[in-house]
């Protein structure tokens, strides 16, 4: 992979956990809906948890842009944003397996977990 393909392929990772962060942070309800969680639970803990996890999800994209020329503490961030997102998939699994009513929204969740691991293991091989 080029240099120039490489450096796009981290701004897009960047930028788009910041994006998904700040959707999560500034619009919780709309967010969980769209993932397809139950009208019915969105409440104020809920929320909350939203928020937290929005700025989760901002702060790790603004540590992948500030290291991105770093190729040491670039390596490092891609693992952990990686172990985030496979936490995150392990989180949704639990939530199916237990049934607890919310695979529409465990099932996109765990999708967004998984392509997210897959793209920062895919940019931690790239920078092999």
């Amino acid at each position: 992979m080029t240099e120039g393909r490489l450096r796009t392929r981290v701004a897009a990772m960047a930028i788009g956990r910041v994006a998904i962060g700040a959707t999560a942070l500034l619009a919780p309800g709309p967010s969980s809906r769209l993932l397809g969680y139950p009208r019915e639970q969105d409440s104020p803990t809920a929320r909350l948890m939203g928020r937290m996890f929005g700025v989760r999800d901002f702060a790790l994209g603004a540590l992948v842009w500030h290291v991105r020329d770093d190729p040491t503490h670039s390596r490092y961030v891609y693992k952990l944003n990686a172990w985030v997102d496979i936490g995150d998939a392990a989180a949704m699994a639990a939530a199916l397996i237990g049934r607890q009513g919310i695979d529409r929204a465990a099932l996109s969740s765990a999708a967004f977990a998984l392509t997210g691991a897959t793209g920062w293991l895919r940019l931690l091989r790239a920078t092999r």
